[in-house]
């Protein structure tokens, strides 16, 4: 008798986290094609674990937007550890069940998601702000890694939770001061996310 119950629950669940979704769409939180893919991940879900993940993620996109995130101040010491930068500037992407490539110009604020898949984003100094930038991340089950030209300084803030979250030495021993700094912040949840430098790529 509890099996049905248990399912009762968990379909209301999704069907709340779809309802949030389609708020947050509604008010430009988030793009058509992530809303799209979210709620087809939302629909396969069975276990109350991966639905727990799930409603992490449509509480985050139901927040209301910080302050846009100044590229020309250093002095971050008021941020969490691993908080979002959100901004009407930021975009998102995702990837779920599948592997995703990103690279190009990288805004500060820019989100990337991957579920029970994988990402590789390319970042090179042109892709950054003169300063800072600022890169949001959520790894679940899942591999981010991010590859970076020799001499950018990255900071990464990100927390593992049952994953991992690192730097290579390399990046660091080449990092040059006067270059763009990029600053990791998110989640490693049973994933990790890992920077390495682009000769490391292949």
């Amino acid at each position: 008798m509890k099996l049905p119950a248990l399912k009762e629950i968990i379909e209301e669940r999704k069907t709340k986290a779809i309802d949030s979704l389609s708020d947050s769409y509604a008010k430009n939180r988030l793009p058509l094609e992530e809303y799209e893919r979210l709620v087809e991940y939302i629909s396969k879900v069975e276990s109350e674990r991966e639905l727990v993940v799930v409603e992490k993620i449509v509480a985050e996109h139901g927040k209301d937007e910080k302050p846009v995130y100044d590229d020309d101040d250093d002095d971050d010491e008021d941020e969490p550890e691993s908080g979002y930068v959100r901004s009407s500037r930021s975009t998102g992407n995702v990837a779920i069940l599948s592997d995703r490539t990103f690279s190009g110009p990288l805004k500060s604020g820019t989100e990337v998601v991957s579920i029970l898949g994988g990402a590789s984003i390319t970042v090179r100094k042109a892709d950054l702000a003169k300063r800072q930038t600022t890169l949001n991340v959520v790894s679940i089950l899942s591999d981010i890694v991010v590859y970076v030209e020799s001499g950018i300084r990255v900071r990464n803030k990100a927390i593992p939770l049952l994953g991992s979250s690192s730097v290579n030495r390399k990046v660091n021993t080449q990092a040059q001061h006067d270059e763009p700094e990029l600053v990791i912040k998110g989640i490693a949840l049973l994933g990790s996310v890992n920077v390495k430098l682009m000769k490391e790529e292949r």
